[in-house]
C-alpha cells in the first residue's frame, strides 16, 4: 500500500467509526480495530500507548514497521495537524 493509499484507507475508516464526532479521546477506539485491519491488509504495525504531559492523559497510536507514526486522531492535538498523521513520531505526542 502506498502512503497515499494508506492515508485514504485510514481517512475512510476513521470517518465510518467517528460518524461525525470529534476525534478527541477516541484514539483507542480508532487504533485498536485499525491495527487489526491493517495487519490483515499486509501493513505491519504496533499499537503504542504513550503518556502526554499536556494535557496529562494517555494517547494511543500506531507505529509502522519502518518506525513512522500513523495517528488517526492527530487533529485533537493541534489545529494545524491533519486528521490522519503519517510521518516521523511527533515530540510530545508520540514519545514512549
Amino acid at each position: 500500500m502506498t502512503d497515499d493509499e494508506l492515508r485514504n484507507f485510514v481517512i475512510e475508516f476513521r470517518r465510518g467509526l467517528l460518524d461525525g464526532r470529534a476525534s478527541t479521546q477516541h484514539c483507542f477506539m480508532l487504533c485498536a480495530p485499525l491495527s487489526t485491519l491493517l495487519t490483515i491488509h499486509g501493513v505491519p504495525n504496533t499499537l503504542v500507548e504513550t503518556w502526554l504531559k499536556r494535557p496529562p492523559r494517555n494517547h494511543v497510536w500506531l507505529r509502522l514497521s519502518d518506525g513512522r507514526a500513523l495517528d488517526p486522531s492527530a487533529d485533537q492535538f493541534n489545529a494545524g495537524l491533519l486528521p490522519v498523521y503519517l510521518g516521523p513520531p511527533l515530540a510530545g505526542v508520540h514519545e514512549a
